[in-house]
C-alpha cells in the first residue's frame, strides 16, 4: 500500500509556535519544510525570529516568582549577614554616658527602663563577637534619640550622635518593615522615637504624628493580645507606658490635634494602673529585695499623672459642655494632687526634696495640674463670651492670677537642671498658661493690668532661658 505524501508546507497556527512577525500581527504563520522563513516574512522581507518573550494571563510563572524570592533573600541576607555592633550608635564611652543621662533625667518621668537590666545587656553585646540583635540595637538607639532630644543644654556630652543618626540605623535594618512583629521592645522603640521627632520637630510633622499612632497600635495591641501571656515585669512596664502613650495624647488634645483615641473616658483604668514597685523590687521580687537597698519607686509619679489627665478627659467627654462641668473639673484637679507619697508633696510651695528624680516629678505634677486647670479656664472663658458676657468674669480673672502666681513660684523655686529634665514639653505648656495674660492685658481693669504686666514679664524672661528647642518644621519620614 502506498504511504501517503508528506506535505510540502507546516501550518505554525498555534501562538506558542508562531513567529515574532505573526503573532504582533495576529495572522496565521505558514511555512516550508525547507525554508526557514514562513510565507508572510518572506513577502516582507524580514527576519523569521522567535525571540520576543510570550505574554501569559494568569500568576507569574515559577521563573519570575524564584527570581524575585531570590532576590529579596540576598536584600534580607545583606542586612542580617551586617554584624550589629553598638558601636554603630556610638562609642562606648560616649553611649554609656547617653545612657546615664537618660536614666538620670528622664528615667523619672518616663520609668519603663530597667537600668541594671539594660546596663548589663549593653555590656553583654560589647563582649559578644556576634554583636546584639538588631532589635536591641535599634532600641538603645531610640533611648540615645529621645536623651539627645530632650536635652539639648547637655548636647556636648553626646558625641556625634543625633536624632538623625539613630533614625539612619532603623532604615539600615529595616526596622519599620511590616514583617516584624509588635513586641514590648518594639513598642518601647517607637516610644522613644516618637519622643525624639515631637522635641525635634513639634505636633505636627508629619513622622512625629505617624508614629505617635503607631505607638498607640502597639500598645493596644499588646494590652488586648499579649498581656496574659507575659511575665509579671514586662506587664508592669506595658502598663507604665499604656499610660504614657495616653498622656502623651491627652497633650496633644489639649494643643489642638486629635490624635488616635488609646483610652475612651467611660473605660474603667483599674485593671491597668501599674504597681507602685521600684527598679529593684521588679527585677529581684519584692521579698528578694535587700532591705539596705534603696527601693524608691517614680510609679506613684505616673499614676498621679495620669489622674491628672484622666480628669482633664473626663471634662471633655459630655455632650454640651457647661461652665458648671468645667467648675467642677477645676476643683477635681485643685484635689488630685493631695493624695501623694510625701517625696512628691508641695507642702510650702515647691522645694526641692534632695532627690533629683522626684524633684522632676513633681515639677511636672505642678506644672501639668497648673495647665489643665488653666485650659478648663479659658473653656469656661470661651461660654461666658457666648452666654454675653461682655468682660471676662471676676471668678476666671482670680483664679488666672492664682495659676500665674503658682507658676512663677515653681519656675523661680525649682533649679534649671529640673525644667532641663521634664524636657520640651513643659515649655508649651508654660506658653499656654502665660497666654491667658494677655487677654488680661487687653480686657482687665488698669490696676490689674499693671500686676499682669509685671508677671507676664517674669514669665516671659524664665520661658526665653528655659526654651533651647529649635522652631518646630515637619520633615516627612
Amino acid at each position: 500500500m502506498e504511504k501517503p505524501r508528506k506535505h510540502t508546507q507546516r501550518n505554525r497556527q498555534r501562538a506558542s509556535n508562531a513567529c515574532d512577525a505573526c503573532r504582533s500581527r495576529k495572522v496565521k504563520c505558514v511555512a516550508s519544510e525547507n525554508d526557514p522563513k514562513c510565507s508572510v516574512c518572506l513577502e516582507l522581507d524580514i527576519d523569521c525570529t522567535n525571540n520576543r518573550p510570550r505574554k501569559k494571563r494568569g500568576p507569574k510563572n515559577r521563573y519570575v516568582q524564584t527570581l524575585r524570592a531570590q532576590l529579596d533573600g540576598d536584600c534580607l541576607e545583606s542586612v542580617g549577614s551586617e554584624r550589629c555592633d553598638l558601636s554603630l550608635i556610638a562609642p562606648p564611652k560616649v553611649l554609656e554616658q547617653i545612657i546615664d543621662d537618660w536614666f538620670t533625667f528622664i528615667h523619672p518621668l518616663a520609668p519603663v527602663f530597667l537600668r541594671a537590666q539594660i546596663n548589663e545587656k549593653i555590656q553583654c553585646s560589647f563582649r559578644d563577637t556576634q554583636g546584639a540583635p538588631d532589635s536591641f540595637l535599634i532600641l538603645v538607639a531610640s533611648i540615645c534619640a529621645a536623651t539627645c532630644a530632650s536635652l539639648p543644654r547637655r548636647r556636648h556630652n553626646h558625641g556625634a550622635v543625633t536624632v538623625e543618626s539613630c533614625l539612619e540605623l532603623t532604615d539600615r535594618f529595616n526596622f519599620w518593615g511590616t514583617a516584624r512583629p509588635i513586641t514590648l521592645e518594639r513598642a518601647l522603640t517607637v516610644y522613644n522615637f516618637t519622643c525624639a521627632l515631637n522635641g525635634m520637630h513639634g505636633l505636627d510633622a508629619a513622622s512625629a504624628y505617624r508614629l505617635t499612632g503607631e505607638s498607640s497600635v502597639c500598645v493596644k495591641y499588646l494590652i488586648q493580645h499579649e498581656l496574659h501571656r507575659m511575665s509579671f515585669d514586662d506587664q508592669q512596664v506595658l502598663k507604665r507606658l499604656y499610660w504614657l502613650v495616653f498622656v502623651a495624647q491627652c497633650t496633644g488634645e489639649m494643643h489642638g490635634r486629635r490624635l488616635l483615641v488609646l483610652h475612651h473616658a467611660h473605660e474603667s483604668p483599674t485593671a491597668l494602673i501599674p504597681m507602685v514597685v521600684s527598679d529593684e523590687q521588679l527585677l529581684e521580687g519584692p521579698v528578694s529585695t535587700p532591705a539596705d537597698i534603696d527601693t524608691h519607686s517614680y510609679i506613684s509619679g505616673l499614676n498621679a499623672l495620669s489622674r491628672l489627665f484622666l480628669i482633664w478627659q473626663t471634662s471633655q467627654a459630655i455632650g454640651v459642655q457647661t461652665i458648671e462641668n468645667l467648675q467642677q473639673h477645676i476643683s477635681r484637679a485643685h484635689q488630685a494632687l493631695a493624695d501623694l507619697p510625701p517625696e512628691l508633696i508641695c507642702s510650702n510651695g515647691v522645694s526641692e526634696s534632695g532627690n533629683f528624680g522626684f524633684d522632676v516629678q513633681k515639677v511636672n505634677l505642678k506644672v501639668t495640674q497648673l495647665h489643665i486647670r488653666a485650659n478648663l479656664l479659658e473653656q469656661m472663658n470661651s461660654l461666658a463670651k457666648d452666654q454675653g458676657f461682655l468682660v471676662t468674669p471676676d471668678a476666671i480673672i482670680e483664679e488666672r492670677h492664682l495659676v500665674v502666681e503658682e507658676l512663677l513660684e515653681v519656675l523661680y523655686t525649682m533649679p534649671e537642671e529640673v525644667f532641663d529634665a521634664n524636657g520640651f514639653s513643659i515649655i508649651p505648656k508654660i506658653r499656654d498658661i502665660g497666654s491667658a495674660l494677655l487677654d488680661e492685658l487687653r480686657t482687665g481693669q488698669h490696676g490689674r493690668r499693671l500686676h499682669t504686666r509685671e508677671n507676664l514679664e517674669k514669665l516671659l524672661a524664665k520661658l526665653e532661658h528655659l526654651d533651647l528647642w529649635p522652631m518646630p518644621h515637619a520633615p516627612s519620614l
